[in-house]
This record gives structure tokens, C-alpha cells and sequence, in this order.
């Protein structure tokens, strides 16, 4: 797999059938019936703007979800009243996840190896201002945006 080290990172490689996958952050915005289309068009159009050479290339499948993240990006390890967690990869979930649920269930079967990011606490959102619905991720998305741009 290779990554690009942007905040809208792209990550790409080829597949054993030889076809190309591409992927990355699309855009913050919140899950609608639409998010996986939206998202896909804007993958294509940033795959093209990669790989040229791919601009008549189809499509064959396109996928998405919703993403993980804590509000200061990290992830959180730990237990809290008896329940054991592994959270917040902000979008690096699938080698993190596997590592630290790994990790989760050597604690939980009594192994007493430290474990990475556990202990650290979550931060809120800035001055309180979050009420469960992440109105906030057009702005974050924004943000993220133009640290791209003078990056």
C-alpha cells in the first residue's frame, strides 16, 4: 500500500487480479444516503488527478463508511467501568485497530504488557460546543483543506 501524507490522504496499490485500488478521505461531511456517491466522484476525480493515464478507466466498485475520530485525533485505549475499548483511529484504522484489538485481548485474557494510547484522556469539544450531531465537519473539512494547500 502507498499513502501520501496529506490530511485528505490518498492511498493506492495494485490488487493480486492486477486492477488498481484507490482510496482515501473524501470529505467530512455527515453519512446521508448519498455519502458513497459523493464520495466516489470525488475519488475518481482525485485518482485522475494522480494517474492522469486512468481518466477513461471504469469503475468497478466504489465503498465508503463512516469514519472514527476523537477530537484530538488520536487513538484511545483502555477500560471504563469493566468494558474494555480500542477507538479513534481517525481514519488509520485498519493496521491500528488490528494491533491494538490485539493488544485489548491479551489484556482481557491477563497478559499486563503496557499498552499504546491507553491512559490518555478524551478531549471535548472546544468550549463544549458539540451536542452529538457533528454539524462541525464541513468546518474541520475546511480546515484540513487549506493545511493541504500551504503544505
Amino acid at each position: 500500500m502507498i499513502y501520501d501524507s496529506k490530511h485528505y490522504l490518498h492511498y493506492y496499490r495494485l490488487t493480486p487480479d492486477n486492477r488498481m485500488l484507490f482510496g482515501g478521505r473524501a470529505a467530512f461531511f455527515p453519512e446521508t444516503q448519498n455519502t458513497i456517491r459523493r464520495s466516489a466522484e470525488i475519488l475518481r476525480r482525485d485518482m485522475v488527478q494522480v494517474f492522469a493515464q486512468l481518466r477513461d478507466t471504469k469503475i468497478d466498485h466504489a465503498w465508503g463508511g463512516t469514519l472514527d475520530f476523537c477530537f484530538d485525533t488520536m487513538p484511545h485505549a483502555g477500560q471504563f467501568d469493566g468494558m474494555y475499548y480500542a477507538l479513534g483511529y481517525a481514519g488509520h484504522g485498519v493496521a491500528m485497530a488490528t494491533y491494538l484489538g490485539a493488544k485489548m485481548a491479551e489484556r482481557i485474557c491477563g497478559a499486563k504488557d503496557e499498552i499504546p494510547y491507553a491512559g490518555i484522556p478524551f478531549p471535548g469539544a472546544p468550549l463544549g460546543l458539540y451536542n452529538g450531531k457533528p454539524w462541525f465537519l464541513p468546518f474541520a473539512g475546511a480546515y484540513y483543506k487549506v493545511l493541504d494547500w500551504i503544505s
